[in-house]
C-alpha cells in the first residue's frame, strides 16, 4: 500500500510539469465534432488501389492506425531513411507512440485542408515532395509535422511522415510529452482508455475528483464555523455555503487541475470551451438567487407577519431557469456554434409556445403586475365583484381568496389585474350610519331635543370622529319620520368597528326610550315595494 500511495504522490508531482509547455489551440468543441464527422465521410469516399497516393490518403491511413493504437502498422507509414541510429534505437513502434500523444494534445486532423492529389500542394511554400500537417510551438522554437512523397518497395511514389519529423521526435517528447514517472505508472495499470483519454489520465481524474471533494468539505466546514458568530442571516449564509458555494470551488478545483493532466485535444477542448467553469458560475448564480430570496422573505415576514411567500416562489423559479438557459447559450457560444442561428431557433420555438400558452402568458403578466402595484397582499379583506374574502395566496397562474362561508375561490390573475378590486383591509377609518324610523305622533319640540341628545352621545363617544359625525332628521315618510346618524370610527379593525357600532346603537336606543318616543312599525323598503 505505501508503494502505491508512493508512485501517485511522484505521478502528482510529475503531473505539474507536465502542462509547463501547453499551448493554447484555437480549436473549439464543434471543430472536434465536424472534423470527426469528415474523418468517416473522407474515409468512405476514398476507394483506391493505392490510397497513400495523395496526402489525405496517407492521413487517413495513419489516423486509423492511431485511433487503434497500432504503433508497428503506423510505422510503415512513416520514412525511416537516413535516421540517426539513436533515434532509431527507441523503437519505430514507440516513436510512432509518441508522435500520436503529442499530435492528440494539440492538434487535429483538418481533413478539408489536406490536399488529395497526387502531386500535393504546389503553392505552400514547401518543396513539392513535401506536405505539412501542423505544427507544435513552444515560445519561439516550432517543431513542423511533415509528410514526404518517397518511393515505395515497388517504385510507386507514397506519402509518408517525413524522416525530418522522425528526427525531431525525441526533442519533441522532451518539450511536449509525459515524464517518465507518468510512462511508468502506465505501464503498472492495466491497458484501457476511456473517452480518448490513456489509463493513468483516467485514474488521476478521479484522483482530482476524489481530493477536490475533500477539500471543498474543508473549506465548508472552515466557513461554517465563521459564519455561526453572524447573528444576521447566519442561516441563510450557512445555506449558501452548504452546496452552491462549495460546488463553485468543487469545479473551480477540477476545471485548474484537468489542465495539469495533459488531456487530448478532444477531451480537453470540452474544458478549454469553458464548460466547468460555466457550471461553477451557475451554481453560484444560482445560490445567490436562493440567498437573496431567503433575506428578502426575512425581511417581508419581519415587517408584516401576514406575509406570503406564495409568488416569490416561482418568480425565483423563473428566474433559476433563465440564468441555467443563459450559462448553456454562453457555453455553446464558447464552443463554437453560432449563436444568430440557436437564438433564432429559439425565437421562433419561443413564438410557438407563447401563442400556444397566451392565456397562461396573461395570468403570469397579470401576477407581475399585482406584485409590483400591490393593490392587495396576502392576508387582505377585499371584494371583488359579488366576490367577499381574504386572499390566501397570489401565485404566477391565479390568486386565491377564502370566502366568508370558507369556500375557497380560485380567481385567474389576467380578470384580478384588470378588473375593479375594493380592498377593505385598506379602510382607514370605518363608517357608522344608522337610520331610526320614528312614529308620526312625535312632536316638534320633542324631536328636536331628541336629535340634540343623539348628537352629544356621537360627541361623547371616544372612538368618533369629528369629520362628518351628525345626526339629522332626514325626511318625513307616510307612516313615519327618519333620523339618521352618521360618523366615522377610527379603527381599521372590522371587530373593533362592531363592537362601537353596538354600543352607539344601544345609546341611540336608549336615548329615544327617554325621550318616551316610539318607533315606527313598518320597513320603508317593504311600504315602497308595496306602492
Amino acid at each position: 500500500m505505501k508503494g502505491i500511495i508512493a508512485r501517485l504522490l511522484l505521478c502528482i508531482v510529475a503531473l505539474l510539469a507536465v502542462n509547463s509547455f501547453a499551448q493554447d489551440p484555437d480549436v473549439t468543441l464543434k471543430d472536434i465534432v465536424e472534423s470527426n464527422v469528415q474523418a468517416a465521410e473522407e474515409a468512405a469516399q476514398i476507394q483506391r488501389e493505392q490510397p497513400m497516393s495523395t496526402p489525405l490518403g496517407a492521413v487517413l491511413l495513419i489516423r486509423d492506425a492511431g485511433l487503434r493504437q497500432q504503433w508497428e502498422r503506423m510505422a510503415e507509414y512513416a520514412d525511416f531513411r537516413y535516421v540517426e541510429p539513436d533515434v532509431l534505437e527507441q523503437g519505430p513502434g514507440n516513436l510512432m507512440r509518441k508522435l500520436a500523444l503529442m499530435w492528440e494534445q494539440y492538434q487535429i486532423f483538418e481533413l478539408t485542408a489536406i490536399n488529395d492529389t497526387e502531386e500535393g500542394n504546389l503553392k505552400d511554400g514547401l518543396p513539392p515532395y513535401r506536405e505539412l500537417l501542423g505544427s507544435l510551438n513552444q515560445g519561439s522554437e516550432q517543431f513542423d509535422i511533415l509528410l514526404q512523397r518517397v518511393p515505395d518497395a515497388n517504385g510507386n511514389k507514397v506519402w509518408k511522415i517525413s524522416n525530418a519529423t522522425v528526427a525531431q521526435i525525441p526533442q519533441m517528447w522532451d518539450n511536449f510529452g509525459y515524464p517518465p514517472q507518468l510512462e511508468q505508472l502506465e505501464q503498472w495499470l492495466p491497458e484501457f482508455r476511456l473517452f480518448h483519454m490513456r489509463n493513468w489520465q483516467v485514474l488521476m481524474l478521479v484522483v482530482i475528483v476524489v481530493a477536490g471533494w475533500l477539500i471543498t468539505a474543508l473549506i465548508r466546514w472552515i466557513l461554517l464555523k465563521i459564519v455561526t458568530h453572524i447573528s444576521i442571516y447566519g442561516d441563510t449564509m450557512q445555506r449558501l455555503i452548504r452546496q452552491p458555494l462549495r460546488r463553485f470551488l468543487f469545479f473551480c478545483f477540477v476545471n485548474w487541475a484537468v489542465y495539469q493532466l495533459g488531456l487530448p485535444l478532444k477531451v480537453r477542448v470540452i474544458f478549454d470551451s469553458g464548460f466547468l467553469a460555466y457550471l461553477a458560475g451557475m451554481f453560484l448564480v444560482l445560490g445567490i438567487v436562493e440567498f437573496w430570496h431567503a433575506v428578502y422573505i426575512a425581511r417581508a415576514m419581519a415587517k408584516d407577519e401576514n406575509f406570503s411567500p406564495g409568488f416569490i416562489r416561482p418568480l425565483v423559479t423563473i428566474v433559476k431557469i433563465l440564468v441555467i438557459i443563459f450559462a448553456v447559450l454562453l457555453w455553446l457560444q464558447n464552443a463554437g456554434y453560432n449563436m444568430a442561428t440557436i437564438l433564432t431557433g429559439l425565437g421562433i420555438g419561443s413564438l410557438a409556445v407563447a401563442l400556444a400558452a397566451q392565456k397562461t402568458l396573461e395570468n403570469v403578466f397579470g401576477a407581475f403586475t399585482l406584485f409590483i402595484a400591490r393593490p392587495i397582499k396576502p392576508g387582505d379583506f377585499c371584494r371583488f365583484g359579488p366576490i367577499l374574502g381574504t386572499v390566501e395566496e397570489i401565485g404566477l397562474r391565479s390568486t386565491m381568496l377564502r370566502k366568508l362561508d370558507r369556500t375557497l375561490v380560485s380567481v385567474p390573475n389576467s380578470i384580478f389585474s384588470v378588473e375593479v378590486l375594493e380592498n377593505l383591509s385598506k379602510i382607514d377609518q370605518r363608517l357608522y350610519r344608522q337610520s331610526f324610523y320614528l312614529a308620526t305622533d312625535v312632536e316638534a319640540g320633542k324631536l328636536e331635543s331628541l336629535l340634540a341628545d343623539m348628537n352629544s352621545v356621537l360627541e361623547q363617544h371616544e372612538r368618533v370622529l369629528f369629520d362628518a359625525r351628525r345626526v339629522r332628521f332626514e325626511r318625513v315618510e307616510r307612516e313615519g319620520f327618519v333620523v339618521q346618524a352618521n360618523a366615522y370610527i377610527n379603527t381599521d379593525d372590522y371587530s373593533v368597528f362592531l363592537q362601537v357600532a353596538e354600543q352607539l346603537n344601544l345609546q341611540l336606543l336608549a336615548v329615544i326610550e327617554q325621550h318616551d318616543i316610539t318607533l315606527a312599525r313598518w320597513l320603508p323598503e317593504v311600504d315602497g315595494a308595496r306602492a
